[in-house]
């Protein structure tokens, strides 16, 4: 309606498939609702103009717009799906109270007749506040968004999403303390109450509970008997409208996934070019978003006649690095077809393809993404809660540093990862070496070393690596100059080679002159295997002299 204003005042239905997922509140007046068929909806209104809504590039964007409006009235603001956020406003309440004369509520108050509800203002003067800034926030969400909306106001964020619907369109209801019986009463059902899913809501009809007030009355002993204490404890809590999680600010998303949804999916032409035509609208997303994702995820949906929504099953994997590299860079065009051999794998882990199969959802996700973007600094970077070594440098680590110098080397880090779970990589140990050309090419020009060329770092639990001829050698000793060895082994190894492949790529290009290779190596150089030689491997030039 606000791309076309020409549907403001029509019934107007959002399709998906055969669905209509949402409708304007023209059409609601005429019988149409969420979820009805398009059929269904067009018997019941067959002036229902109908908009496709598979493509949710604009309600994504306005969704964050809305979030990032609301932000900077507010740091405390929590994101729940694309049209609902939590808001904190405890403090903004604190520095308007003692300028505040007398007070009032704006909007509804549940349950409560205006006549009262002003005899009960001063009584609740934090709430009566909330709901003017309630209404301020309303108004500029619409005068720069052109959006309306509802609001509810109250002590928590369950009673607060319970209240915000009571009065629509475009209203706002504050709910006061002693009406949050009166509120938990009215539901219908265990599933109104925020936070009671399909799954939990099938565990407590087993135990007899049906309505919220069974679930109030039930012993909360033999609740945690079924359902172990901290969930007995919590779904308690929600029943009698208690509710102290706290709104914790969401920051960029930690994945961002596609999926679409059919009655029926049965061959493998169809899986693959439905998995393509998802990657590529992520991918885009993932390049605009400009973070290197760690994992891929797929989920399937298998048909089954008593559970047709919630059979959701999931496998993942980590990205390899030459992969996450293609994702984030706008000139890869093949990136999809890449990513496609990485799903169609995780499928065949799901789905026996040599058997009959009936699908009727598909989703992608690109998960453990950093909390920071990729041109974050150093200092931004777990490396730099290490102290600088102490020992002193060998003559050519002194080179190595000299040559980073001249060279200019590249300061910025690839993807810091330091608040984000990282995902272990599959590193095999190999025997790098060199061949007899390249040795000779070497005696007349200096190597070069890319961080694409690096050798993988062993996992091992000694935490040790050979390189070819030579005996084994501290992981330490490979280490860059200013991380203290201690702290570095104290690391898990998925850390440690996480900040190895960082600290690789802060050096792409090294000018290593053939003087300060350790005499009498060549001797001992082999034929190697794996992703490189033992001379374009950045960790060879760490060994000791």
């Amino acid at each position: 309606m606000i791309r076309n204003p020409a549907l403001r005042d029509v019934p107007l239905g959002i399709q998906q498939k055969y669905i209509i997922v949402t409708c304007n509140y023209v059409a609601r007046q005429q019988g149409v609702t969420k979820l009805m068929s398009v059929t269904n909806a067009r018997e019941k209104c067959p002036q229902l103009v109908l908009v496709k809504g598979e493509d949710l590039t604009h309600y994504r964007e306005m969704s964050y717009q809305v979030t990032d409006l609301l932000l900077s009235f507010c740091p405390l603001v929590e994101r729940l799906g694309f049209d609902e956020n939590f808001v904190d406003i405890t403090e903004m309440i604190a520095n308007r109270l003692p300028c505040t004369p007398d007070f009032s509520f704006e909007g509804h108050v549940y349950s409560t007749s205006r006549e009262v509800a002003e005899a009960k203002a001063n009584n609740h003067p934090e709430l009566a506040l909330g709901s003017h800034i309630a209404a301020e926030l309303r108004e500029a969400i619409h005068a720069k968004l052109g959006l309306t909306g509802c609001a509810g106001v109250a002590t928590s964020k369950l009673l607060a999403k319970l209240v915000s619907g009571t009065f629509k369109p475009n209203q706002q209801t504050t709910l006061l303390p002693e009406n949050v019986d009166d509120i938990m009463g009215s539901l219908s059902g265990l599933r109104k109450i925020p936070g009671v899913g399909h799954q939990t809501a099938k565990r407590l009809q087993v135990l007899g509970l049906i309505t919220v007030r069974d679930l109030q009355l039930f012993p909360l002993t033999e609740l945690a008997r079924d359902l172990g204490s901290p969930c007995a404890t919590r779904l308690k809590n929600l029943s009698l409208g208690m509710d102290d999680s706290p709104v914790t600010p969401t920051g960029a998303p930690q994945s961002l996934s596609d999926e679409d949804s059919f009655k029926k999916m049965t061959c493998m032409k169809e899986v693959m070019d439905k998995i393509q035509q998802l990657l590529s609208s992520l991918v885009e997303r993932m390049r605009k978003d400009g973070r290197q994702p760690q994992t891929f995820r797929l989920s399937v949906r298998k048909y089954s006649a008593s559970n047709k929504w919630y059979s959701r099953e999931s496998r993942q994997c980590p990205i390899p690095n030459h992969v996450k590299q293609k994702i984030t860079s706008a000139s890869s065009d093949d990136t999809p077809a890449v990513l496609l051999s990485l799903a169609m794998n995780l499928f065949s882990k799901m789905v026996d393809t040599a058997a009959p199969f009936h699908l009727t959802l598909i989703n992608v996700c690109f998960s453990n993404l950093p909390t920071q973007t990729a041109a974050a600094s150093t200092r931004g970077s777990i490396t730099s809660f290490f102290a600088p070594s102490t020992s002193p440098q060998t003559s050519t680590q002194s080179q190595i540093d000299s040559s980073m110098s001249a060279s200019g080397a590249d300061d910025r880090l690839g993807s810091p990862s330091i608040m984000t779970p990282l995902t272990p990589e599959n590193t095999a140990e190999s025997t790098p070496g060199r061949d007899a050309a390249s040795r000779q090419a070497r005696h007349t020009r200096s190597a070069s070393v890319s961080a694409e060329a690096s050798q993988p770092v062993t996992t091992s639990h000694s935490s040790t690596c050979s390189y070819g001829g030579d005996s084994k050698i501290s992981a330490t000793h490979r280490l860059p100059p200013n991380v203290d060895p201690q702290v570095f082994s104290e690391l898990p190894a998925n850390l440690q080679r996480e900040l190895m492949r960082e600290w690789e790529q802060r050096m792409p290009v090294l000018k290593i002159p053939a003087a300060s290779r350790k005499p009498g190596r060549e001797a001992k150089d082999k034929k190697g295997s794996g992703t490189g030689s033992q001379a374009n491997s950045l960790l060879n030039y760490f060994k000791p002299a």
